[in-house]
């Protein structure tokens, strides 16, 4: 969108003027400050609730990027020139005007396009206009919450978290993540000067129901991968925390799949909207080169070391169904001199985000994960994606292998299929629109079963009497 379409900085003219709150579109912009994360969590990088959400200096002579283009509050235009963002994806460019113009919005695309910058770039530059300079120079975070974030994992409200200190560094903006495992007193004290929050949706309820997250002055609520809570059975959750957001002007979902359920929830709770459809099979296929190969349920691990042998990830991800399966594998990677690390939902928070850290940081090549990992882990340059364990959904197939070949890098996908899995094969390729391609790997092929009645005939053949072991030809003769 271009200057001239916003006529002139509307978003900065009216910023003060707050209107009339409703579960519908805004009429008028508002004011106030914003911040967000998840209690226990923000996240300059370390997802800390103690970040102190001050101002830093405006730097000068910042590289021009093409989000000038909506007209966004000045210093929320430097921050994206400072994180390295230049070019708007599809989501993105779909998203920003129609949030900025306060309407309900809908998104639906694949994992790693881009969501989060999607809906929080405009909803901070809506916050970032609204600070006038005395306040910037003074420095100082506060409340009251403006803007709620629900996420379904923790590593995806981290993320929030992280990108939200990372476009709010040059406002005084704190962002507070809000998820189990860690100190609720921290969180109840973190969320006193919080504009911002992004959380799970158990402790964000759990909050609510102590009277420490005030929703009285909400201007936006975010479900960010809404599909994904309701496979984790956050469906009442979800239905609560809409409702008690009722102050809100503004909602917005995203999501990879919009199916009958998440269609119930937008007639439901959401209202007038605007939708933005990124094609699943233009973003998912074309970048990533995916493959198979059919193996012996019991040959799998060796498939796998020699898979990982010969591609020599220099930054990859193993998915597996269940935990128990992955302490297995991690463990045999590890007897077989591979640097490999876990991580599932049986590990303790701070070790999880440790262990995520030490990835990013490029300290071991490959991580064994459950479906824990396959949305919301800010990591970049996943060279390889390998499916030790076909996924039961199609969807998931599309998360696993959406880690790699992010925001236009290429990347591989490799599944290791049994002849159990056909079915799944077929339901991801029926999805993605798109044959995956087979491959053989000397030494592991996989003799085909034989048809129905086969045996049945071949055992026919051979007399009453005689034994299985025995030449009938020879006998006959």
């Amino acid at each position: 969108m271009s200057d001239s379409q916003h006529g002139g900085h509307p978003h900065r003219s009216r910023r003060n003027e707050r209107g009339p709150r409703s579960g519908g579109g805004r009429g008028n912009q508002r004011g106030g400050s914003r911040d967000g994360g998840r209690g226990g969590g923000g996240g300059g990088g370390r997802t800390s609730v103690g970040h102190s959400g001050h101002a830093e200096p405006l730097p000068t002579d910042l590289p021009a990027t093409e989000f000038a283009a909506f007209d966004l509050a000045p210093r929320i235009e430097a921050a994206i020139a400072v994180a390295g963002y230049v070019t708007p994806s599809p989501i993105q460019a779909g998203m920003i005007p129609l949030v900025l113009d306060e309407k309900n919005v809908v998104g639906r695309a694949q994992t790693g396009t881009g969501k989060t910058a999607a809906f929080l770039v405009p909803l901070l530059a809506l916050l970032g206009a609204s600070e006038d300079e005395e306040r910037i120079a003074k420095g100082e975070p506060e409340g009251p919450v403006r803007i709620l974030v629900v996420a379904p994992t923790r590593e995806l409200a981290i993320q929030i978290g992280k990108e939200s200190e990372k476009l709010t560094r040059f406002v005084p903006v704190r962002t507070v993540c809000c998820y189990g495992g860690t100190p609720l007193d921290t969180q109840i004290r973190a969320l006193k000067n919080a504009s911002v929050v992004a959380g799970t949706p158990g402790r964000l309820l759990d909050l609510i129901n102590r009277g420490a997250l005030d929703l009285s002055h909400l201007d936006a609520i975010v479900l960010d991968e809404v599909d994904r809570m309701y496979d984790l059975g956050f469906r009442e959750d979800v239905d609560r925390l809409l409702n008690a957001s009722k102050s809100r002007q503004q909602t917005i979902l995203t999501s990879a799949t919009l199916n009958s359920d998440v269609e119930d929830l937008i007639a439901k709770h959401v209202g007038e909207h605007e939708r933005v459809i990124i094609e699943t099979n233009s973003l998912t296929v074309e970048a990533i080169d995916q493959t198979f190969y059919f193996v012996d349920p019991r040959r799998k691990p060796d498939l796998l070391f020699e898979v990982i042998k010969t591609l020599d990830p220099p930054k990859g991800i193993i998915f597996v169904r269940t935990r128990f399966s992955v302490d297995r594998l991690t463990y045999q990677l590890q007897q077989r001199g591979m640097g490999a690390e876990l991580i599932h939902s049986g590990l303790p928070q701070p070790k999880r985000e440790r262990i995520l850290e030490m990835f990013r940081e490029g300290k071991f090549p490959i991580l064994v994960a459950t479906d824990v990992a396959s949305r919301g882990l800010d990591i970049d340059d996943i060279t390889h994606v390998v499916n030790f364990d076909i996924p039961n959904s199609a969807e998931d197939y599309v998360h696993r292998v959406g880690r790699t070949a992010r925001m236009g890098k290429e990347g591989a996908a490799v599944t290791l299929v049994t002849m159990d899995d056909g079915p799944y094969l077929t339901a991801i390729e029926k999805l993605i629109n798109k044959e995956i391609r087979q491959e053989i790997w000397p030494g592991f092929e996989v003799k085909k079963p034989e048809p129905a009645g086969a045996k049945a005939k071949k055992k026919a053949a051979r007399p009453p009497g005689v034994p299985p072991w025995a030449n009938v030809a020879r006998r006959r003769k």
